[in-house]
């Protein structure tokens, strides 16, 4: 059973075409954005902000839930637009300030992916105009009340090593690369293509799991119930 809405959503899921979605999180007193996509792609994000009456200025908070590039691209240039600081967590500032490639150390978790990431490793890696430093870098849970949104983050490492997730008080959770929908059939859960350390990563996603979300978006295919993805733990984890 897959679900993909909640009658008290606050989170807006804003698609990227095949290379994945950033996220709009509206609160009762804010809004926040997460992840910042692909360089190049801040331009399509606001236009996207704007389709559903958000404006730039309008964003409170950059929250980037890990630093591979697609989650990174375009968070110096969404910054000037829009005047937010940007929030990553330690483990992957390094990332963000264009001084690892956080893509080129994790292990693929299947052959073929290993096969298209050495032969995309150079499509796939940040570049020096995407490099930033970060406005807010934290090591531990914290919530989100200050920027107008009812939720906690929390560190979930294993996909990076400062992978986090965003758990919304209304039950709505944003987890990132900690699961990924499959490309042929994306309403069927699978391992993420690469990880830094997947038995963290399964630890992390039970750590989810058990805040007992209603919902879990991804970044790489359709949202899931979580019984959805505590079927992905029997068989992996």
């Amino acid at each position: 059973m897959m679900m993909t809405t909640i009658t008290d959503s606050q989170v807006t899921p804003i698609p990227l075409g095949a290379i994945g979605k950033v996220f709009l999180v509206q609160g009762d007193a804010g809004a926040i954005l997460v992840d910042a996509g692909m360089p190049g792609q801040a331009g399509q994000i606001v236009d996207a902000l704007a389709a559903h009456g958000v404006r730039p200025e309008d964003i409170r908070l950059i929250l980037i839930t890990h630093g591979h590039v697609d989650h990174i691209g375009s968070a110096r240039e969404l910054r000037a637009r829009t005047g937010a600081p940007v929030a990553i967590h330690v483990g992957d500032a390094a990332a963000l300030r264009g001084e690892e490639d956080l893509a080129a150390s994790a292990i693929p978790t299947s052959r073929l992916f290993g096969l298209l990431m050495r032969l995309g490793a150079r499509l796939a890696s940040p570049g020096p105009d995407s490099a930033l430093e970060p406005d807010i870098v934290f090591d531990a849970a914290w919530r989100l009340d200050e920027y107008g949104v009812a939720g906690e983050v929390i560190p979930t490492p294993g996909h990076s090593p400062g992978s986090v997730s965003l758990l919304l008080d209304n039950g709505e959770a944003i987890v990132g690369d900690l699961v990924m929908g499959s490309v042929l059939s994306p309403k069927r859960a699978i391992p993420p293509r690469i990880a830094w350390n997947l038995g963290l990563n399964w630890a992390s996603l039970r750590a989810v799991l058990d805040r007992q979300p209603k919902i879990v978006y991804i970044t790489h295919g359709q949202a899931f119930a979580p019984e959805v993805l505590r079927q992905l733990l029997i068989k992996y984890a």
